[in-house]
């Protein structure tokens, strides 16, 4: 024993899990290995716990906010998808907290293990369907985004589906036949590693489309800070769960040990569900402090630049013809969300004329 409490520059976490795996065998190389087994299901112990501690503390400092943009505005498709994606996601992840840190049988978690990727896939769908739809609406709502949004969603949906029920494979316990309950991919196999290169395929091209938006309308002289924090925060969103999801890709190649493959996982989900909601929060908060009321109708107002005609107004919501809006007229019959725009032009050497 004395090599084991000899060791200098050691934890006492460390020398615990020495300890503990020096009684189940005498063997160093074996006792070395247990060792680092339970080290690192500690860490995946701890980091789900303060990823579940972030996403919680996300839920409560938005929750005023929350109550005003998502509770009191009616009913609509991102306000579901919000409420499923904050409220679903908490409660997928205590499922997942409570696997991670209870105790289970070989024959339990036989079971159970496919509630890892089969309830957090729909996290990540939630996520992915909100960007779905903002990218779609601020594209104009046109027929071709609308049909590759939906293809993307349902190419998606099948490939996590088949990687829930088929790809994971159940991780033994380390000693004994009892342990917390986790998966990795099956021996020799990176399947499980395009759960998280899928959504970050899924981002890549909506954030290129939005980015593409934007600078077509910088081209006709559209300014406006939604745009802006949709672009911004949009193109955040896509750097951090991309990075994450691609680190956790690399987790998952490598096959040397089981249990660092999850080690990453839960930063992955709630992040992209603590990014994507709070996108939805911004975008509603940017558009009530922009927004110019006339009677019951009302419309967030985008800024043109000195060139272009000014008092342009043109919701995130739903817009269409500015593509061929020119500086010297303008389509007088759009209809945006059910508001015909008004667009005053003056010109030099007239009064100001009314379209």
């Amino acid at each position: 024993m004395q090599p084991l409490f000899g060791m200098t520059g050691m934890s006492g976490i460390s020398q615990v899990n020495l300890a503990a795996a020096s009684t189940v065998s005498n063997d160093p190389q074996v006792q070395v290995a247990l060792a680092s087994g339970f080290q690192l299901i500690h860490i995946l112990q701890v980091y789900t716990s303060s990823m579940m501690a972030l996403a919680v503390w996300d839920w409560m400092v938005c929750l005023r906010m929350e109550w005003h943009r998502i509770w009191k505005r009616e009913w609509s498709a991102i306000k579901c998808l919000y409420i499923w994606t904050r409220y679903y996601g908490i409660a997928c992840f205590a499922i997942n907290l409570w696997l991670f840190n209870a105790e289970f049988t070989v024959a339990q978690c036989k079971t159970l293990h496919y509630l890892i990727a089969a309830t957090c896939m729909w996290v990540t769908l939630g996520s992915e369907a909100i960007l779905a739809i903002r990218t779609y609406a601020f594209l104009g709502k046109q027929l071709w985004v609308g049909i590759l949004m939906t293809a993307m969603l349902l190419g998606e949906m099948a490939f996590l589906l088949y990687v829930s029920i088929a790809a994971v494979y159940q991780i033994p316990p380390l000693i004994g036949d009892k342990g917390p309950c986790t998966a990795s991919d099956k021996p020799g196999k990176h399947v499980v590693s395009g759960f998280w290169l899928a959504p970050v395929v899924f981002d890549l091209i909506c954030t290129a489309l939005t980015i593409g938006r934007s600078l077509m309308l910088r081209g006709v002289g559209v300014r406006s800070d939604i745009v802006s924090i949709f672009v911004r925060e949009g193109i955040f969103y896509f750097m951090a769960v991309a990075g994450v999801n691609v680190l956790n890709a690399a987790f998952m190649i490598q096959s040397s040990n089981p249990n660092l493959q999850n080690i990453n996982c839960y930063l992955a989900l709630v992040l992209s569900q603590v990014l994507c909601c709070r996108l939805v929060l911004n975008l509603r908060s940017q558009s009530d402090k922009s927004t110019t009321h006339t009677g019951s109708e009302s419309h967030p107002s985008f800024a043109v630049s000195a060139s272009r005609p000014p008092n342009y107004s043109i919701p995130l919501k739903k817009y269409r013809g500015t593509a061929g809006m020119k500086s010297q007229d303008a389509h007088s019959d759009e209809l945006f969300e059910g508001v015909k725009v008004q667009i005053d032009v003056e010109r030099e050497g007239e009064g100001s004329h009314k379209v």
